[in-house]
């Protein structure tokens, strides 16, 4: 059986299965950019795949972000919370007055920055309200008063008090308007959501005459707690402060050289939504409060903080996505085994989770796009499993049909189900030869014209070759006139010995037949010779073209076994071990043929005699006893043994004419008195 490094065909076919394969990987391609876009599109456009990818993230950047180290040093939050509101004669709006000493205060304190993040957006107790104004105009820096417009729901004449009250206090405006994702978590920050008009954490810069290029929007870096569960920023509520108490002159230490907010912290009012709130320590929470979410931002904008949210940034994202896809499409377009590659699929996933969360944890990004990334890994491989599927069964086809005329049926569905089957290299099996030679070939050859000689050997090899088939054996090779079958070789089937005897009885019936039909060409009778042992199988040769055979002493004696049937004047051979190998297997469905032994005979090449059998179906039952009787004689009694056969061999015997009694007879009459045969 010829193959080459490409295949058995040659370059022609090599090429054609190169042809087929090509699609494989433009296939892979346009699986894993396709799958990369929809997952992107997807998860930027369908809501509930939005979420879902927001909610990862989310995690991603709170959970698995490090804790911070210490509160920040430069902002503090002072709050209006249920405790504050209760010394209050009403709740809303919120007491001025005591605003006003809040900010008297912090003004004596050395801040480097304030911000009122309350709406004043109606009057209140004129005096209160005055008092409020003169705070606000005495404090020793710009005062940013917290600003919204119609898109946070504000009235006309809301809006005009608030532009009036920002006016008479010679306040700086800063939007207090937060922006929401369609869930309506808080994610980003926009400095200039509300047009002109700064965001508040813009604003209290500004006021403050820090100088920068500030971020404009982006997302929020949300600071965590510390390690010791301490909230982010200082915290102090409102009412605290002005406890008599307390000496005036410690608030410098508190809030000397900060920026400070004044916000409320209250459980229905101005609470968010927030990534924060995926901690599990903040679940007793319903919001975070907005005043915070401003604090988070100025930090983040004075640190100059950055998020590379790859899940957000679409060139990013996309890359990502792509290469995902890429590697799922890869694993799952590749030729190796299905459990491979749902191990491969699975450790791709794990390893790109890990890295995510590496990322996230020791460097705070950036943050991987977990679901599109994980949804074009799973989705491509899915697709490319599929793909694989559907080629594979097209290159099946196509080495089928391009091989099936060059090699055994047996070994292109090797071939077909493993194309490792195409490299070098042999392994030591147990497996049985058949040769068969044709007598008077050369002669025939001579005297037939080229085109008749070619019709009668397609039509003998087509009826040998079928036999052989049938008998799940493998054409070796075709010299000449010879065929040289295998049993064994190409799949690994106990019953060979078996299955190469019964082989050879059916050859040996048809080749008398067709003998029979083409004498007046010359046909001669066909020589089968048949033995079973160790051999190495597999690809012989060179790199470039090679034979799938099998080699060894055991090929080699099935040969000598072929050609001895010439002297023994027999048609068919089988060794002992062929014969001991067949009869384990043998049952009453599929009986062993009777055989009649031989002797023991020296082969070419080999240093001790075997023992050779011999199937004859002309031989009648009384010659095959008959006849293993005499044979019996010849060591214990040959006089007896003499006598035996010569009865055998009488006009009116059993064996009269048979080739095995006629030699057993003159090496008697030689004076031979044992069963080994030169």
């Amino acid at each position: 059986m010829t193959g080459s490094d490409e295949g058995a065909s040659g370059a022609g076919a090599g090429g054609r299965l190169r042809a087929v394969l090509a699609p494989r990987r433009m296939a892979g391609l346009a699986i894993a950019l396709g799958v990369a876009l929809i997952c992107v599109l997807g998860f930027a456009n369908v809501q509930v795949l939005k979420s879902l990818e927001s909610g990862l993230n989310d995690r991603l950047r709170v959970l698995f972000s490090p804790l911070t180290e210490r509160q920040d040093p430069r902002i503090s939050v002072i709050t209006i919370t249920e405790e504050t509101l209760a010394l209050f004669p009403y709740r809303s709006p919120v007491d001025r007055a005591h605003l006003a000493e809040v900010i008297d205060l912090l003004g004596s304190a050395g801040v480097k920055g304030f911000a009122l993040d309350i709406l004043i957006d109606q009057p209140t107790e004129p005096e209160k309200d005055a008092r409020l104004i003169e705070a606000i105009r005495a404090f020793p820096g710009k005062v940013v008063l917290a600003y919204a417009d119609e898109r946070a729901g504000m009235l006309p004449r809301q809006m005009d008090y608030m532009n009036w009250f920002r006016a008479q206090a010679d306040a700086v405006p800063g939007s207090a308007v937060l922006d929401y994702d369609p869930d309506g978590v808080v994610r980003r920050f926009d400095n200039y959501m509300t047009g002109e008009i700064l965001g508040m954490s813009a604003a209290m810069l500004a006021a403050a005459g820090v100088e920068g290029d500030f971020q404009k929007r982006g997302i929020v870096d949300w600071r965590r707690e510390t390690a010791d569960h301490a909230e982010a920023f200082q915290k102090i509520q409102s009412q605290v402060l002005l406890n008599p108490a307390l000496p005036r002159q410690m608030f410098s230490g508190w809030f000397g050289d900060r920026f400070v907010f004044i916000g409320a912290d209250l459980p229905q009012t101005d609470r968010h939504a927030t990534s924060l709130l995926v901690d599990p320590g903040l679940t007793e929470f319903k919001g975070y409060a907005g005043v915070l979410v401003h604090a988070h931002v100025l930090s983040q904008l004075l640190d100059g903080r950055v998020v590379a949210n790859w899940s957000v940034d679409r060139r990013s994202g996309m890359a990502v996505t792509v290469a995902m896809a890429l590697l799922g499409a890869a694993i799952g377009i590749s030729s190796i085994g299905l459990h491979w590659r749902g191990l491969a699929v699975l450790g791709a996933g794990v390893g790109y989770l890990g890295l995510a969360l590496v990322l996230a944890g020791v460097w705070s990004g950036p943050y991987l796009p977990l679901g599109p990334g994980l949804a074009a890994l799973a989705l491509s491989f899915g697709l490319g499993g599929a793909a694989e599927a559907f080629f594979s069964v097209q290159e099946k086809a196509f080495i089928r049909q391009a091989f099936s005329h060059y090699l055994e049926p047996a070994m292109v569905d090797r071939l077909a189900r493993d194309r490792s089957s195409l490299r070098l290299g042999g392994e030591r099996r147990e497996i049985s030869f058949i040769f068969t030679d044709v007598a008077g070939f050369t002669d025939m050859s001579e005297k037939l014209e080229p085109e008749e000689l070619a019709a009668l050997l397609n039509a003998y090899f087509d009826g040998m070759s079928d036999i052989i088939a049938a008998h799940d054996g493998s054409i070796d090779k075709f010299i000449g006139d010879a065929v040289v079958a295998l049993f064994g070789a190409l799949t690994t089937e106990a019953d060979h010995a078996l299955n190469a005897v019964l082989c050879a009885v059916a050859m040996d019936a048809f080749a008398e037949d067709f003998r029979r039909s083409h004498a007046h060409l010359g046909m001669g009778v066909t020589r089968i010779g048949v033995h079973s042992g160790a051999a190495s199988v597999g690809n012989f040769g060179g790199r470039k073209r090679f034979d799938y055979t099998a080699m060894g002493d055991a090929m080699n004696t099935a040969a000598r076994l072929e050609s001895i049937n010439k002297a023994l004047g027999t048609r068919v051979t089988v060794s002992e071990a062929a014969r001991r190998a067949a009869a384990g297997f043998a049952d009453a469905a599929r009986p062993l043929p009777p055989l009649r032994p031989v002797g023991r005979v020296m082969l070419k090449g080999k240093a001790e005699p075997v023992q050779v059998w011999n199937h004859d179906p002309v031989a009648s039952q009384a010659l095959r006893e008959g006849y293993a009787a005499a044979l019996a004689l010849i060591g214990q009694d040959p006089a007896a043994a003499l006598v035996a056969f010569e009865a055998l061999a009488a006009e009116d015997g059993p064996g009269q004419g048979d080739p095995l009694v006629a030699l057993h007879l003159t090496r008697l009459h030689a004076g031979r008195t044992d069963d080994r045969i030169a």
